[in-house]
């Protein structure tokens, strides 16, 4: 426990000294955020829009992650997911409403404190960088995906029905876990199967954007998909690490 309070110690000294960067950022992804808001709609390409948007709520969500770093037990992770399923459903209805990038930032913030627990176990683990590790590697998975789909111009809606089936399992495996305890093995496993998963779901979402209509409609229900891909992308490949350092 006196290694995890240091920790967290250690962490907000860390986040206490880059404060001002961090704000200068956030600030400089808003501005630029208004100033595609403010541009005709149709002067601005969809992936612009949803990468103004995407990269704030990963901001909103990094700030969460700190937040709720602290936060222990069933209730308030449950309460702060059906508040994220509540957002989702409003921010869908708001979409083409300039009040749909706050609400999408609070959104962000709440999926944060989720994933909040799990980066500061991480970090109490293994270290900080094994977050940026991971952070890294879902990043590049993730352009990686887009660039794919851009460039090679591969219809992946097949992907769909399979991807629901999956993402079923991969749920059912998961909450077997929670009343059982995963070997070391079948931990990576699920980890990998998670990734792959997730990877594919960045090229459907991917290929989804170079389809879509070019309003903010679209870009917002885009944003939402492309940052819960990137999340659980996270999370796996988190997890994967985590459990391969064990021996």
């Amino acid at each position: 426990m006196q290694n995890v309070r240091y920790l967290a110690d250690e962490l907000k000294t860390q986040v206490n000294s880059t404060k001002p960067l961090l704000i200068t950022v956030f600030a400089g992804l808003l501005l630029l955020l208004v100033g595609l808001r403010v541009l005709p709609e149709e002067s601005t390409p969809l992936m612009a829009k949803v990468m103004g948007m995407l990269c704030p709520t990963l901001a909103a969500a990094g700030v969460g992650a700190y937040v709720g770093r602290a936060l222990r037990g069933w209730a308030p992770a449950i309460g702060l997911l059906v508040l994220s399923i509540i957002g989702m459903f409003i921010i869908g209805a708001m979409g083409s409403s300039v009040l749909a990038m706050p609400l999408l930032l609070g959104w962000g913030f709440i999926n944060g404190m989720l994933v909040g627990p799990l980066v500061a176990f991480a970090i109490a683990d293994a270290g900080a960088p094994v977050v940026i590790e991971a952070l890294t590697g879902t990043t590049a998975v993730m352009m990686l995906a887009g660039l794919v789909v851009f460039a090679t111009g591969i219809d992946f809606s097949f992907l769909m029905p399979l991807l629901f089936l999956a993402l079923m399992g991969l749920i059912v495996v998961g909450l077997v876990g929670v009343f059982v305890r995963f070997s070391r093995t079948v931990n990576l496993t699920y980890s990998i199967l998670g990734m792959v998963i997730f990877a594919a779901y960045f090229l459907y979402d991917f290929f989804r954007l170079s389809r879509s209509e070019n309003t903010w409609e679209a870009a917002t229900r885009l944003t939402m998909r492309l940052y819960l891909d990137f999340a659980n992308f996270f999370i796996y490949l988190l997890q994967y690490l985590l459990a391969s350092r064990r021996r």
